[in-house]
């Protein structure tokens, strides 16, 4: 099945009851606990932006810790699942969104965190992407993003790669629906300099499945 933003958002919406399955994996827990403190550290005190909130796996934990939290995500079932999670500081808000139509949403917020998006961007979006995240935040905002790393034998293998150097994924889902996905993974020049062209201060953490990218407005 050819890959575009619908196929994307119904293999998402789909797989939404068993999407923080692969947050349960034995082999990740020391990165994810890792990502969860650094996380948490860096939007401390911050009025949040969330940008493809998902089952709000990581909504959850920026809650604990930020000032506000308005979570999106262009999928409905996805963000029902977040909003029943457990918020005991009320600090939460929820939203239908758009990755790249963030001018929509209303809000004033010091910092952007999006999980799990930059890989499912087309190389030649990642740019319009980070214009919009930069564009909606106050001056000397932070940008926090996290994104798998290529590891052979626990990522799914590639199943190609286009003439624009995008690569693709095949999925399988329960009951047998198959998909083909976008899932980039870019290098750590490929990141550093991505946010070098929209802001600030660019640091990135590298762990053994995932990165974690923090840059200034």
């Amino acid at each position: 099945m050819p890959d575009d933003p619908e196929i994307l958002a119904e293999y998402y919406r789909i797989r939404a009851p068993a999407y923080d399955d692969v947050y349960a994996r034995p082999e990740r827990q020391a990165d994810l606990l890792l990502l969860r403190r650094h996380v948490g550290s860096l939007l401390a005190g911050h009025d949040v932006l969330e940008i493809a909130a998902g089952t709000g796996y990581w909504t959850e934990r920026i809650a604990s810790t930020a000032r506000s939290v308005h979570a999106t995500d262009v999928n409905a079932p996805p963000l029902d699942i977040a909003k029943d999670r457990d918020y005991p500081r009320s600090n939460l808000s929820f939203g239908p969104a758009d990755a790249f139509a963030v001018d929509e949403i209303t809000g004033s917020f010091t910092a952007c965190f999006a999980g799990f998006c930059w890989s499912h961007l087309k190389l030649a979006d990642v740019d319009r992407f980070l214009h919009g995240v930069v564009t909606k935040l106050q001056p000397r905002g932070t940008v926090v993003l996290v994104d798998n790393r290529y590891v052979p034998g626990s990522s799914t293998p590639i199943s190609r790669t286009d003439s624009a150097g995008n690569t693709y994924q095949r999925r399988t889902l329960t009951g047998g629906g198959g998909y083909e996905i976008t899932k980039n993974f870019p290098s750590a020049g490929e990141l550093i300099d991505a946010a070098t062209g929209h802001g600030v201060e660019p640091r990135l953490i590298e762990l053994e499945f995932f990165w974690l990218l923090t840059f200034s407005t």
